[in-house]
């Protein structure tokens, strides 16, 4: 199906930062080792992450409080970008231990990985839909589009078909809508698609890139990263669209943030400490101002703690 891509904007954006320059993160990991892309279980209680500290990148658990983390993944390829499935059960990860980059799982408690992608093609990303049946992924490199596959594998679903760079998949709650980055409007923006394939709607247009999206548990609300203000820092806006608010206030690289199940807070990796480590900070409350927007170079932040 032909993925039409469509600009929509409901409102004017206004952008509104937190009333005090602590913006309250508190930080999880304490480790020298490069600890990123976190992700909360379904049930709060603990929070997969992304650690160098094994001497190169595997999937780590630790509790959502803070406290010694458990290794996952135990192989010397790289492994990364951790997903939770909706039952909490399963992780699912990418992981090029096959030859190239591919979508794999494992269970949560730690077992043996199964590969779930298996085309000679680089896949990454992956995003569990709300009834665990399928995951959506994107395949990086030019021209990267949005996919979905079973869960046990199989023949994927291509989403999206336009020639611009769709990256970074997250469902919406009911399973009926994805969120995804894309540069189609010449910089990185923020879009959303049905599911199914359909057509997609720019819900982001500000100077400066906005990339890894992620759903809130309501469904009212997409966290996301944004250069929006000359240095990565996490932001919020409605899920259809509108005025954004800034989480996080630090003048470090604040990346790659996942909700928490009630919705409350955020976790996400920054480089607040000299190296990544994971935070988390509450979603509200804010002021609204009215601060400059400037652009900023998304490629050359975006590699350094994704790719």
């Amino acid at each position: 199906m032909h993925a039409t891509k469509m600009l929509v904007f409901g409102t004017a954006l206004t952008v509104a930062v937190a009333a005090s320059a602590d913006d309250g993160a508190i930080r999880l990991t304490l480790d020298p080792a490069q600890d990123t892309l976190p992700v909360w279980s379904p049930d709060g209680s603990s929070i997969a992450f992304t650690s160098e500290r094994s001497g190169n990148p595997d999937i780590w658990v630790m509790p959502a409080a803070g406290g010694a983390p458990v290794r996952l993944t135990f192989h010397p390829s790289i492994d990364h970008h951790p997903v939770w499935s909706p039952d909490g059960a399963t992780i699912a990860f990418d992981s090029d231990r096959a030859g190239n980059a591919d979508i794999w799982t494992i269970p949560a408690a730690g077992g043996t990985p199964f590969q779930v992608t298996t085309n000679p093609s680089e896949e990454a990303h992956a995003a569990f839909s709300p009834d665990g049946s399928l995951i959506a992924f994107d395949v990086p490199g030019g021209g990267a589009d949005i996919w979905t596959i079973p869960v046990t594998g199989g023949t994927p679903t291509q989403i999206t078909t336009d020639p611009a760079v769709d990256t970074t998949p997250s469902w919406s709650p009911d399973g009926s809508m994805l969120v995804f980055d894309c540069d189609y409007s010449g910089t990185v923006q923020l879009w959303t698609i049905p599911s199914t394939g359909g057509t997609a709607v720019q819900i982001t247009d500000v100077p400066g890139s906005n990339f890894d999206p992620s759903w809130s548990p309501d469904g009212t609300r997409i966290a996301y990263t944004s250069l929006r203000a000359g240095n990565a820092d996490v932001y919020v806006i409605p899920a259809g669209g509108g005025g954004a608010v800034q989480i996080t206030l630090s003048p470090a690289l604040d990346v790659t943030c996942d909700w928490s199940p009630d919705g409350a807070h955020l976790v996400f990796a920054s480089k607040r400490t000299g190296n990544f480590d994971i935070f988390t900070i509450p979603a509200g409350v804010f002021v609204a101002v009215s601060p400059s927007l400037q652009g900023g170079s998304w490629g050359s932040v975006k590699a350094g703690f994704r790719r």
